[in-house]
């Protein structure tokens, strides 16, 4: 999206829709706030994800530079996310009052809506605690916590739904006559409310409403990583339903098309009680092949889970959602451009501001620029100011879903087909744009060389000289210099290009080398790992071929480890088959026996099928074939 261009790209979609302001906006905000936004006003980035649901989109493809007070709301939401679903709930506690002092509500329902909510999960999280037969506080007490986190989450919805129509089946048929719109914050209410009150056995089924609401994601959402999830999170529910009435058919179908939309986004958030449900509706169907199918792959990521030590209800959680944003503090992007321009602070803030304590302030967090002067320290920074909203400079959204659709051919390799898309994506961006033409040119650079266009040492230059651009090999050459920042997307893309290729033309251990002093880069706050995680893998899978092919298997093993802990507790499967086949290369190669390194090619085999990976899937089925077969012939 191009600079200051979140207002219009709202306007855009939902004039596409012929859709009015007042039906986009309906409990979210005012008319006249929405014509603000939509006039390019400041718009809070909660508000913004939310009109963006609104209209069926995700905000999975954008990268956020955020002042340092909203840097730190979004890394306290992490941190108490992660400590409610990893089993921490004083921590959480802790990180919840520390939020709500320093981000006061007052009259924000963003701000109030997401109290409320925490608020429930946090009895909820107690009343599940508590369930332990240790547990001396007696069952009126849990009971006590399940009827508090049934208020709260109730009261989270009344802040922008009408309780009333949701109760009596006007919300689900507005749904359905497409006169309502929700955001996904609203739909996580909504699931949560109604699984407080099926735990507590009071959950009197407002009329039609889940399967309204499965209807609305199928058509609104079912076609990105958010749609899946929250799918997935509708359909746990809906299930129980359908099998508690011995409907093992409707079940069998919806869930078919749910875990199908999730195998293609390689999402794993709450899959496994599908799974469960789906064996037993195919028991209930007959369909004993079927049921022993799902009940496999149940199996399989269950005891991934188990070896790696995540706990297997960490991705089960109906407040869990995997998102696959990037978040950037502003002064930390400011202070290190600068220093490696080796621009002085009275040369940078020149006509932008009065003295260099304003600009200290930003650099070190403890103050914000504001729209215009940010915009205006980009420029003199010669960075893309569309990096606040995402990886390509366009007005269009539905360009980024195209990038997202070549992305996804070049992983398949499927290059003939991402030729025709890249050829549409050229013609749909402005290629002045310095990042438009790293996204680009890069996707093409890497389809030209695999599919045997170029050569490794022609690819290796070009995307080289794509990446220096913006961002300088200097900036990760130079290890330990102060005035590294992380690279965005299209950076990383790039700089994961120049380390494969250097691996394929014989220069393993430079390209070692630079990968190691990247993955230092982002290992300097916990936040990196966090908010970057799609840069992280990049690194780490580079990481892991490299050691393998140097012999260094034990850094190889430790670094694949580490890939796969990190998807499964994210909820992820992008590239765990990869890993879990070096793990076997490592085994045979270490002489480890026989049965533990075709245990992780099997697994392998499993997750390349359940993600849909077919080209890996193809070749581990062929190795583990020859060994078994090797086998065979022995005995």
């Amino acid at each position: 999206m191009k600079p200051g261009s979140m207002g219009k790209q709202i306007q855009y979609l939902r004039s596409r829709a012929n859709m009015t302001k007042r039906m986009l906006c309906d409990g979210l905000c005012s008319d006249q706030k929405l014509f603000m936004i939509e006039e390019e006003a400041q718009i809070d980035m909660l508000l913004f994800v939310s009109l963006l649901e609104r209209l069926g989109k995700s905000d999975e493809r954008l990268a956020y530079i955020l002042t340092a007070e909203e840097y730190r709301r979004v890394t306290l939401r992490d941190r108490m996310e992660e400590a409610l679903r990893f089993g921490r709930p004083l921590e959480a506690k802790r990180i919840f009052w520390e939020y709500c002092r320093e981000n006061p509500a007052g009259r924000n329902r963003f701000l109030r809506m997401y109290e409320e909510k925490l608020r429930g999960i946090l009895a909820l999280e107690e009343y599940m605690r508590n369930g332990r037969k240790d547990f001396a506080g007696g069952e009126k007490h849990r009971a006590a916590k399940l009827e508090t986190a049934a208020v709260h989450f109730m009261k989270a919805i009344k802040l922008t739904i009408s309780f009333p129509q949701l109760c009596n089946g006007e919300l689900a048929r507005k749904l359905d006559g497409g006169e309502k719109l929700l955001a996904m914050s609203e739909i996580e209410n909504i699931l949560l409310y109604l699984y407080v009150k099926d735990l507590g056995g009071k959950c009197e089924e407002p009329i039609g409403l889940l399967p309204a609401l499965y209807r609305y994601l199928v058509k609104n959402m079912g076609n990105n990583e958010l749609g899946a999830q929250f799918l997935a999170k509708t359909g746990m529910l809906l299930g129980e339903r359908y099998l508690e009435k011995g409907d093992f058919l409707a079940c069998a179908e919806m869930h078919r098309k749910i875990l199908d939309i999730n195998r293609e986004y390689g999402m794993l958030v709450c899959v496994q009680p599908l799974l469960e449900q789906m064996s037993i509706a195919c028991r209930g169907l007959g369909d004993h092949k079927g049921a022993e199918y799902y009940n496999l792959h149940k199996e399989n990521l269950e005891a991934l889970f188990g070896e790696f030590q995540i706990p297997v209800d960490s991705v089960n959680k109906l407040y869990y959602t995997f998102r696959s944003r990037q978040c950037f503090a502003e002064g930390e992007i400011i202070a290190a451009e600068r220093k490696w321009r080796g621009m002085s602070q009275e040369v940078m803030i020149e006509d932008i501001y009065m003295n260099v304590e304003n600009l200290s302030r930003i650099e070190h967090g403890k103050g914000n620029s504001g729209r215009k002067k940010f915009s205006q320290m980009m420029e003199r920074l010669r960075i893309d100011r569309a990096r606040c909203n995402g990886n390509l400079a366009t007005d269009e959204y539905l360009v980024l879903e195209l990038e997202r659709d070549v992305e996804k051919l070049l992983a398949g390799g499927q290059y003939r087909e991402a030729a025709h898309e890249l050829y549409m994506l050229e013609k749909s961006v402005d290629m002045t744009e310095k990042c438009n033409r790293q996204l680009v040119l890069g996707m093409k650079n890497e389809r030209a060389f695999y599919s045997g266009e170029i050569s490794g040492e022609e690819a290796l230059a070009e995307a080289k000289k794509l990446l220096e651009l913006t961002y300088h090999l200097d900036n990760v050459e130079n290890g330990g210099e102060r005035y590294r920042r992380l690279p965005f997307w299209n950076e990383m893309y790039l700089f994961n290009q120049v380390c494969t290729f250097m691996n394929r033309c014989g220069k393993a251990e430079d390209a070692l080398a630079m990968t190691e002093r990247m993955m230092r880069t982002y290992g300097r706050t916990e936040e990196n790992r966090r908010f970057h995680f799609k840069n992280m893998h990049l690194c780490a899978v580079n990481l892991c071929s490299c050691f393998v092919g140097m012999g260094q298997l034990e850094e190889a093993k430790n670094h694949a480890d580490a890939v796969v802990r990190e998807e499964l507790g994210l909820g992820k499967v992008t590239a765990l088959h990869r890993m879990l086949a070096v793990k076997f290369e490592i085994a045979g190669k270490t002489g480890k026996n026989a049965e533990y390194g075709i245990k992780w090619l099997q697994q392998a085999c499993r997750i390349s099928e359940w993600g849909k990976f077919w080209e890996d899937g193809e070749r581990l089925r062929e190795v583990l074939g020859r060994i078994q077969g090797t086998r065979e012939d022995s005995v």
